[in-house]
């Protein structure tokens, strides 16, 4: 049987032990009163950038593949948020914007890099990590801008993005990696230790946050922006990859984080502007319960 031969094995290796860390999270936050904004800023300022750092120091991969993975990442990005944007044409403009977040903002931190890593090893880390990058560029640049419904001027949402630590990380990580330079083995260590803490710790955050989330919503208009999210944007993907010659791992990656469900970080602009918050964090919940499904599925396709 299928399922049973195929689809659960793949499911059990690489998705499960994410949810299973996840749930450990949200069990947590259930029985105790957890301060996931100090939680959230210690990844954000501390294991991440770690992460991104250390990935990008160590991976062995051209320029020409890292820009060829910026470009499909960036056009997946904007084509989500687009067929989001045009797919919910009878909806208020602030659950336009809502919707539009969610459709073209994937979760490529807290699950994105643990699942590659899982599914591809290190050189799965690597590209993963990259391509977190990108979107969250993208997620604090055009994110704002979307969520704030053209009122965030874009040069205030690029100075936005400026603060965002793990762009600095990738840039040295990048850097120290292409000229060759060997880090001092304490300042290494130090990187190592907190690298470790990020994965692990992101995962726990996705827990405490999904206990908050509001369940009852617009169940229909919820359907449309999952379906771009888990389905329309790793096919688009795959077959931008195809069109522009990038195969074998590299274009297995793309296509994995690609199909990751909506990030967090849509519901903290769509609070921050006041953009429908309860069917943005919504549409996570849903979006990350209905992955466990459609990632084992382009696992199994990719793989």
């Amino acid at each position: 049987m299928f399922i049973l031969d195929t689809l659960l094995p793949i499911f059990a290796k690489t998705v499960l032990p994410v949810f299973l860390v996840a749930g450990g999270g949200l069990l947590l936050a259930w029985r105790l009163e957890l301060d996931s904004r100090t939680l959230g800023r210690v990844i954000f300022y501390l294991g991440t950038p770690s992460l991104v750092f250390r990935s990008l120091y160590r991976m062995e991969v051209d320029l020409a593949s890292m820009q060829r993975l910026a470009l499909v990442a960036a056009l997946v990005a904007v084509a989500t948020a687009t067929l989001g944007w045009l797919l919910t044409f009878d909806q208020p403009r602030d659950k336009r914007a809502a919707l539009t977040l969610t459709s073209g903002m994937p979760n490529n931190g807290n699950m994105g890099i643990p699942i590659s890593y899982f599914a591809f090893g290190d050189v799965g880390l690597a590209l993963g990590s990259l391509y977190y990058v990108v979107s969250s560029f993208l997620s604090n640049t055009f994110g704002v801008v979307v969520a704030s419904a053209g009122q965030a001027p874009l040069i205030v949402a690029v100075r936005q993005s400026l603060r965002v630590p793990v762009l600095y990380a990738a840039v040295l990580g990048l850097l120290i990696n292409r000229t060759g330079v060997e880090m001092p083995l304490p300042l290494f260590r130090a990187v190592d230790l907190l690298a470790d803490m990020a994965i692990p710790g992101m995962l726990v955050l996705l827990g405490i946050q999904l206990r908050h989330a509001p369940i009852r919503e617009r169940q229909w208009v919820i359907m449309r922006a999952s379906a771009i999210r888990l389905l329309a944007a790793p096919v688009l993907a795959y077959l931008l990859c195809n069109a522009l010659g990038v195969g074998g791992v590299e274009r297995n990656v793309i296509t994995l984080q690609a199909a990751m469900p909506t990030a967090v970080m849509a519901a903290v602009l769509a609070t921050e502007y006041d953009a429908a918050p309860r069917l943005v964090a919504t549409v996570i919940f849903f979006t990350t319960i209905l992955s466990m499904i459609t990632l084992s599925l382009v696992l199994w396709y990719i793989l």
